[in-house]
Order: C-alpha cells, then structure tokens, then sequence
C-alpha cells in the first residue's frame, strides 16, 4: 500500500523516530496533509488490532465476510465505555482533555500501526479481544508485539496530548510504573496465560521470554519499548496553509521540536532504578491538531459502521 505516513530520524539517532502524515497537492492548488488516505490506511488495521491476527484468520473463511468482520471490529471498539464517552466530549466540543483518549484506543492503534508495518512486529495479543471475551481488565500495557526475525518483544505505552510536553510527562510516569517488579511480573502472567488461551503459534524464544518465571533481567535483555506520543504540533500547524511542499526549514523546525521533547524524556528516566537496561524508543506524531484528529476517527469510525 501506498505509504502515508513520513519517518524522519533526526541526526540518525535510532531511538527517536518521528512521524508525520504525508503531503501531496490539494484541489486549491496548495499543499495538504493526505488526511483521509491515511485515515483508510489506518483502518485496515482495525480488525486485527480489535480482535488479533489469529482470531480474524479463524473468522475469514471467504471474501464475503470481510465486511462482517470490520462491522463487528468497529463496534467492539465501542464496547469500551471510555472510548463512547469521549465521543460524546468532542461532538459537544467540550473544552477538555478527556481522561481516556489521552491514553487510549487511538493511540493504540496508531502505536500497532507503527509497529507492525514499519518494525515489523506483530501484535502477540489482543487487548480488545481479551477484555471483551474474558471478562475481565486488560493488560497495563498498551502494546505487546514481536519481532520473529530480530527476536525482540516490543512494549508501548502510548498517549495522544495537545501538549506533547505533557504527553512527554505522563510517558515517563508509565515508564516508572509499569517497569517495576511488581507490577513486571504480575503483567507477564496475564500476557502468558492469554497467548494461551488464544492457541496461537508462539515461537519459544517467546514463551521463555513472556514465562514469569523467567527473571526480569532477561527479559529486559529482549525488549525494545516504544513510546508513542501524539500531540498537536507548531511545525506542523506552521506548515499548515503554505503552497510548497516540506523543505528543509520544515525538517529544521521538526528536529527542534522533536529534540525538546525526546531531550525532557531522557530527563525524566534518568532516575529510574533500571535506565540502563531500558532499551527506550520514542515515537512522536505531530498533528495539526490533536482534538480534529480524534474526532475525524470518531466520524469515521461511524461512518464505517453504516457499511
């Protein structure tokens, strides 16, 4: 498929990736964001991030019922009380930060977008899918995906801001929290008895790596951890209106910004009790505004479900 999205990696550096959604000439003869497209693009993905690889492939058993399935994903997104009252919050076009996208879903499927075409790293669970069918809370996590060939387990955390500096603080908070004995272990036995349950094909590298009895240390050792941040974006916002695609003085602003707040994320992990064994990847997404971008998800997400 057509490629919507840009990567850049300031200075080459590997643990900071940004991405933007891709340019091209508009009907006025200027030069926009391909905003739709890449809105299609991302909900391709739906059904395997609502339900998991394995789940879709056991449901699709012909062409006709793709739509079934995508119907069936887009409602169960849904089902989560969360995600329907933050709908609510930007039709009214209420003046808040809703507690729940600022983490959730969305965020989420961008983060399994990223990591599955880009890094090539398949979803090991389902959150949605488990939540729903075991009755019961999903994992902390945001993400748990694997890399087959370069035998790594990814971990995301994700958040969608107006403030990225802000999403750069709740980030580092996640980092506190979630990589912690405690709350290690208990994580990796929910994730363990769930690939379980699932009765997917699962490579042993994998199962030692997610078994909880197999130390932290190891497992660290592993795992390549992803935090996603989305947040509305000046350079993107000064972009905005202008007749020639990004240039260089685009790329310039990007980097600066993008450096702010890679530079406050280094801050804040530097007291963290495991920073040196943390392999720590940042994944921003500039936006030309964050509350636009969630509520064009909702529209479409609704418009899907008329199919």
């Amino acid at each position: 498929m057509e490629q919507k999205f840009v990567v850049h990696n300031p200075d080459n550096d590997q643990s900071l990736h940004v991405f933007y959604i891709d340019y091209d000439l508009d009907d006025d003869g200027g030069v926009s964001q391909m905003e739709e497209s890449f809105y299609d693009q991302l909900f391709n993905d739906i059904p395997n991030f609502a339900f998991g690889e394995n789940q879709v492939n056991k449901r699709f058993k012909s062409p006709s019922d793709m739509v079934p399935i995508i119907r069936e994903a887009m409602k169960k997104i849904y089902t989560i009380p969360e995600i329907a009252e933050a709908r609510k919050y930007y039709f009214e076009d209420e003046d808040i930060e809703d507690k729940y996208i600022k983490r959730g879903e969305f965020g989420e499927l961008v983060l399994y977008h990223l990591l599955h075409k880009y890094f090539g790293a398949k979803a090991l669970i389902s959150k949605i899918y488990f939540k729903d069918s075991l009755n019961s809370a999903a994992h902390g996590f945001d993400a748990v995906h694997v890399d087959t060939e370069g035998k790594s387990l990814w971990i995301g955390e994700s958040k969608l801001y107006q403030n990225g500096s802000k999403a750069i603080t709740e980030l580092v908070k996640d980092l506190t929290s979630h990589f912690r004995t405690d709350f290690f272990n208990s994580e990796f036995t929910i994730i363990s008895n769930r690939v379980q349950d699932d009765n997917g094909e699962v490579d042993d590298f994998i199962k030692k790596l997610i078994d909880p009895n197999t130390r932290c240390l190891d497992k660290l050792a592993n795992i390549k951890i992803a935090l996603f941040a989305g947040f509305t974006s000046d350079c993107i916002i000064n972009q905005c209106g202008k007749a020639q695609m990004p240039d260089q003085v685009f790329l310039d602003d990007l980097k600066r910004e993008a450096q702010k707040l890679i530079n406050k994320l280094n801050k804040g992990k530097e007291n963290h009790a495991w920073n040196s064994e943390l392999d720590v990847y940042l994944f921003l997404f500039p936006l030309k505004d964050k509350k636009e971008f969630v509520k064009s998800l909702h529209l479409k997400l609704k418009g899907v479900q008329l199919i």
